[in-house]
């Protein structure tokens, strides 16, 4: 009997402690007595793998390889004239191709906040509209062509090598 009580309680206790965590988390109503909540729905897309060689005067120096969730507005998202994954496979190119020479090296690597903000407003710039709420990465690595490649196999040599 005292053991249903006591259960009796801590489920009183429980629940009287829910409700006030969840009054303290509301919303102050503002000056005019409005409550601003954000009702804002989100989606999560998440893209293939993707490559992009990294080219300069010598030729191909490497590649840039990675995979994103991108974060969306879902109305926005259903708004769209063009499908989300070429708006995210257009603004991964057009952005990393600027930006492979960085991440080439160590230094570039310490810039990715902003690398994944441009690559945000390049994506909502495609697709015409803030659809794109924010991008996560997954994988993002750098390879050196040499690391790629099989030494000594012609058919990655150049015509001039052989």
């Amino acid at each position: 009997m005292i053991g249903q009580v006591v259960f009796g309680l801590w489920v009183a206790a429980v629940t009287l402690g829910g409700i006030y965590l969840g009054q303290q988390m509301a919303p102050e109503p503002a000056a005019d007595g409005t409550v601003a909540v954000d009702h804002t729905r989100y989606n999560d897309f998440k893209t293939d793998l993707f490559a992009i060689p990294y080219v300069n005067e010598t030729g191909i120096v490497g590649y840039v390889t990675g995979r994103f969730t991108v974060k969306t507005i879902a109305r926005e998202e259903a708004a769209l004239g063009l499908p989300l994954n070429t708006v995210m496979l257009d603004a991964l190119s057009r952005h990393f191709y600027a930006e492979a020479d960085k991440l080439a090296h160590p230094d570039g690597w310490s810039r990715l906040r902003e690398s994944m903000q441009r690559l945000r407003e390049i994506a909502n710039e495609t697709a015409g509209r803030e659809v794109v709420a924010d991008v996560l990465i997954e994988q993002l690595d750098f390879f050196d062509k040499n690391s790629v490649r099989v030494p000594g196999d012609s058919r990655f040599e150049s015509s001039e090598n052989r």
